[in-house]
């Protein structure tokens, strides 16, 4: 049991993360200019429609060479496996029980979404990018920065069932920057036998478009993390 459900919270973090429109930051805004000359009015960023995303992610190579799995924004709502798993466990602190505190398990209200998976079979290690659009940079920044807080308040976690318990722990983490203004964490999920799963969560906006990457399993530091930067960079390059 204990595997299964070290296995489970990581893989469902991975769609957890899909379905969330928070995390991540954006690069420092100009100051206005002190000159009477008035400037041009700056160009909306272009909102996508579910099925434009799902096109851009189908452009996304991951380094294995094979085609992401790709979820559109109807196929990532049908089920959300994070809820029915946590409502299993004992969660301490008790706060961190709602599924907001952890992340978020819900799609920002009107945005649009599509994710692309990767599963290494060698090493077991899957990434994922998500694209969300549809809102404006404020209310993806808005959900940015409650994510930062969420972060924090939970950054040490235990989640207990039948007697069995895991520690989890989440701190930020550097090591994922291809994208300007990228944030990243780790979340390190481990039990009292010596199980443990890594998952690794990075986000930031490029003209109006949350871009998230995920790298969750066993070795995922030495597999997934230059994976998952080089699908948010790829992602980012095709948002023009």
């Amino acid at each position: 049991m204990k595997k299964f459900a070290l296995q489970s919270v990581g893989i469902s973090a991975l769609v957890m993360m899909a379905l969330t429109g928070c995390g991540g930051s954006t690069g420092s805004t100009d100051a206005a200019s002190p000159e009477a000359t008035a400037s041009p009015a700056p160009t909306a960023a272009k909102q996508y429609t579910n099925d434009e995303l799902v096109e851009l992610v189908k452009q996304i190579k991951p380094k294995s060479g094979k085609e992401l799995t790709v979820a559109s924004s109807e196929e990532l709502a049908q089920e959300n496996p994070m809820k029915a798993l946590m409502s299993m466990f004992t969660i301490e602190p008790a706060e961190c029980k709602d599924l907001a505190t952890l992340g978020g398990s819900e799609t920002l209200a009107g945005s649009t979404t599509a994710a692309g998976a990767d599963l290494d079979a060698e090493s077991g290690v899957m990434t994922m990018v998500t694209l969300t659009s549809g809102l404006d940079k404020q209310k993806l920044q808005d959900s940015i920065d409650k994510s930062g807080v969420q972060a924090e308040k939970c950054a040490k976690m235990t989640l207990s069932m039948s007697g069995q318990s895991m520690n989890v722990s989440t701190e930020k983490f550097d090591g994922i920057n291809t994208v300007p203004g990228t944030v990243a964490y780790k979340t390190e999920m481990s039990t009292a036998s010596g199980s443990a799963q890594t998952t690794y969560m990075a986000y930031a906006i490029k003209d109006g478009v949350l871009i998230s990457a995920t790298a969750s399993g066993k070795g995922s530091e030495a597999n997934g993390v230059a994976t998952a930067g080089d699908l948010m960079e790829q992602a980012a390059a095709l948002i023009k």
